[in-house]
Parts: structure tokens; C-alpha cells; sequence
């Protein structure tokens, strides 16, 4: 398996600047950016503000793609699962293996529950909004 240019862990803002700074910083090859979600990169506040109570579209928090980025491949909707540094690969959720000459880890967070002891009444958590959670709820 031949390496494949850039790959790009993080399909969300981090992996859009990611690629847009590789061709800014000269890179003409190719450029991969893989991530579980199946939208392409999206501004996340609106979500909980104006997606939820319904005056804003999900459509709507799509991020703009500078045209430097044009010809980025995006991997959407499959986790890559495990990365393997010394033979430069990505294993997704699927099984798939992808070859790649540089990496990028641009993964972001997830929240994370904590177990409290007790009922502690009046704490509140607040989940991470995704745009399908959203459109979903």
C-alpha cells in the first residue's frame, strides 16, 4: 500500500484549519480528513442556542471551506479506530486500512460522565451537542 498524502484525524473545525494551513504552508498533495460524524465540519454554538429552539436550520451551522481546500477528501461517518505510527496506516471502524505520509490528530473532546456518589441534587450535566443529536431531539 502506497502512502496517500495527509491524513487528517477530525472531521470538525480543528481538521478544517488543519487542512486549510497544510495548503496555506505550501502542500500540494493530497489531503484526507477522516471523521465519525456523518456532516462535514459545523459550528457547534448555534446548535444549542438557535438549532434547538427551532429558528435556525441545521443546515445552517456548516462551516465555510476556504477554496484552498477544494480538493480535500472527506472520510465521514466511520471512526478510525487505531493508528499504526511505524507502518503509517489508519484502521477504520469498518476495517478498512489507509496509508498515509503525515498525520494530523485534530480529534477535539467528548464528555465525559463522572460517577458521583450520592444523590446530589441540583448538579446538572450538559452533553456535548452534535448536529444530529440535534436534528434528531
Amino acid at each position: 500500500m502506497a502512502p496517500a498524502g495527509i491524513a487528517v484525524v477530525g472531521a470538525s473545525l480543528g481538521g478544517l484549519r488543519a487542512a486549510e494551513q497544510l495548503r496555506a504552508a505550501g502542500w500540494e498533495g493530497a489531503i484526507t480528513v477522516y471523521g465519525d460524524e456523518p456532516h462535514l465540519p459545523y459550528n457547534r454554538p448555534p446548535l444549542s442556542k438557535e438549532v434547538l429552539a427551532g429558528v435556525a436550520p441545521a443546515a445552517g451551522t456548516a462551516l465555510r471551506h476556504r477554496p484552498s481546500v477544494a480538493d480535500v477528501a472527506w472520510r465521514l461517518g466511520l471512526a478510525v479506530e487505531s493508528a499504526d505510527l511505524t507502518a503509517r496506516t489508519l484502521t477504520l471502524a469498518d476495517g478498512s486500512v489507509h496509508a498515509y505520509e503525515g498525520l494530523v490528530a485534530a480529534t477535539g473532546v467528548r464528555p465525559r460522565r463522572l460517577p458521583l456518589a450520592g444523590g446530589h441534587r441540583g448538579m446538572s450535566y450538559v452533553p456535548w451537542r452534535t448536529r444530529r443529536r440535534c436534528v434528531l431531539n
